[in-house]
């Protein structure tokens, strides 16, 4: 059984997101600023415990590896974010599975810490114990279990990971990794068993995340296109209003705001990867015409120039 630990810090969104193994994701960073974020990983066996979070909010998107389930407390610190739909404040348990997409605004300084399992491996485990197989509905849910279960579970992640940042004893013996791997796995059973899950969402969040979700995709399918407010509200079928509206809510910015940006996320991650395109084709694939106002933009958000990004690129290195 595999014993691995990792201590990542991350300079880019999508750095942050390919640093954590068995999680199909986007990361684009909304907040403006220099992105500075820590990623602690372990892997025992058929579990996964990491913890994450990054000095500028950002948007995570995607999926959990196939055949995977995974809870995650949430704590935000300042700004609230959301998770599929559900606004969160405070600290916050969330379960995700790989039957759906998920999408979390994690705002600025927001603490994440996850415990992700092969779902056979827990079945298994559910039939022995409780003689049938409990998991959680394959929807994005906000669970709730009692204020002593989240300790308990706060608590034994934290150990978990401190063991692997100490290099302790309990990674070299098959005894010990066997216990804490069911020692997590029961935890994640007990706080889908002792909580109720809440995947109903009001009418208006569930409307918000339609509409955003909608022009997010609409946005990323046209993202080489002149878009604009208008052609964004008749495609997706909504009123100006409810638009901006949902955006400032769930996404804490304007839509034409998020399109700029989101098209600067891209560029960034091309600049990123070896490319023989200069700056200046990169950006004006992505639609930026103004060589001047692009830079002044994309320095703004990231907190280095295009050109900065590019020579601290793979190709660099």
């Amino acid at each position: 059984m595999n014993f691995d630990h990792s201590h990542k810090r991350t300079h880019d969104a999508d750095e942050q997101a390919a640093s954590v193994h068995d999680w199909d994701q986007r990361d684009e960073q909304l907040s403006a600023g220099r992105f500075d974020g820590v990623v602690d990983e372990l892997r025992v066996g058929p579990v996964q415990v990491f913890a994450e979070h990054a000095n500028q909010t950002v948007m995570q998107a995607g999926h959990l590896s196939p055949d995977r389930l995974s809870i995650a407390l949430v704590r935000a610190t300042g700004a609230p974010g959301w998770y599929c739909g559900h606004r969160l404040t405070g600290e916050h348990l969330i379960g995700i599975s790989a039957q759906g997409d998920f999408d979390l605004v994690a705002s600025a300084g927001m603490q994440i810490l996850a415990l992700s399992v092969d779902a056979q491996a827990l079945r298994t485990l559910a039939v022995q114990l409780d003689g049938a197989d409990t998991l959680v509905p394959d929807v994005p849910t906000v669970l709730k279990p009692p204020p002593d279960t989240l300790d308990q579970l706060r608590g034994l992640l934290s150990t978990a990971l401190s063991l692997g940042q100490d290099g302790t004893a309990a990674g070299t013996h098959a005894a010990a990794r066997r216990m804490l791997v069911l020692s997590l796995c029961e935890a994640l059973l007990g706080c889908l068993g002792n909580g109720t899950a809440t995947s109903a969402l009001p009418a208006s969040a569930a409307s918000r995340r339609r509409i955003v979700a909608r022009s997010r995709q609409y946005m990323q399918d046209h993202a080489h296109e002149v878009i604009a407010v208008p052609d964004l509200c008749q495609a997706i079928g909504t009123s100006r209003r409810a638009l901006q509206y949902a955006f400032e809510e769930v996404m804490q910015i304007s839509p034409v705001t998020y399109l700029r940006t989101m098209r600067l996320n891209r560029v960034r991650s091309e600049l990123r990867q070896c490319s023989a395109s200069t700056v200046g084709d990169v950006a004006a694939r992505w639609g930026f015409w103004h060589p001047s106002r692009f830079a002044c933009e994309y320095k703004a958000l990231f907190g280095e120039s295009p050109s900065a990004t590019r020579a601290a690129s793979v190709c660099a290195a």
